[in-house]
């Protein structure tokens, strides 16, 4: 393909965003935003125009009857109960959402519920959630002053044959600064790098790596893309 074109660019820029860009189309798209400025810069073009157009729709209100079935299915009736009109079925898939939003809500409770006793140096300034292409949150990053703490999720099949390596963008640069191999399980802290200033990242990276991380100091293979949220 050329990605030259800025047409195509365009196209799979929207595609990105929208998340219908799977699989090893994906990955080489991840790829192109780690070492193209200007497939960056359209991308966020597309993040901030889809976002204005879903925060200008206006709200609907459901029917009642969703909330009554959602109950229903959730908490089912006695056996001895007569029984109700048939009930729509909620799909596997809308569960798993629920799910997935439940268990990033986890990870950011716990971060705020653990703050109130921490030393000033030590609160949260900025967030990141790293997520695979289902949205299922892989890894919680939180940044505090001094360091980085991360938390790998009980979601992440992670591979023994393999690390997990987190990189930093700065604006305006094409070269990713490392920031170390991530857990597989469990919370470490990370020293922050020289270069970790919130107004000079453009996003965060998590690339596949052989076993003690990049060899050559680049990515080797790209698998997921995440910006940090001020807290």
């Amino acid at each position: 393909m050329n990605y030259e074109n800025q047409e195509l660019i365009n196209m799979l820029s929207a595609e990105y965003v929208l998340g219908t860009l799977q699989g090893s189309a994906r990955k080489r798209f991840q790829r192109l935003i780690l070492t193209s400025t200007r497939v960056r810069e359209t991308t966020w073009l597309w993040e901030q125009h889809l976002n204005d157009i879903a925060g200008s729709i206006k709200e609907v209100p459901p029917n009642p009857n969703v909330w009554q079935n959602i109950l229903q299915c959730i908490e089912p009736l006695d056996k001895s109960q007569s029984p109700q009109p048939t009930i729509v079925p909620i799909t596997s898939r809308i569960w798993k959402t629920i799910a997935i939003s439940a268990t990033a809500a986890t990870f950011v409770l716990a971060l705020f519920l653990l703050q109130p006793s921490t030393p000033l140096q030590q609160i949260s300034q900025q967030v990141a959630m790293i997520q695979n292409s289902q949205q299922e949150v892989l890894w919680l990053i939180d940044v505090k002053q001094e360091q980085l703490q991360v938390k790998a999720s009980t979601l992440l099949n992670f591979r023994t044959d393999r690390d997990y390596e987190l990189w930093i963008i700065l604006k305006g640069q094409d070269r990713p600064i490392s920031l170390g191999v991530l857990p597989k399980s469990g919370m470490v802290s990370m020293t922050k790098n020289s270069q970790f200033n919130v107004d000079d990242i453009s996003l965060l990276a998590v690339s596949l790596e052989p076993l003690g991380g990049s060899p050559n100091g680049l990515p080797t293979e790209v698998l997921y893309t995440t910006k940090l949220i001020l807290i």
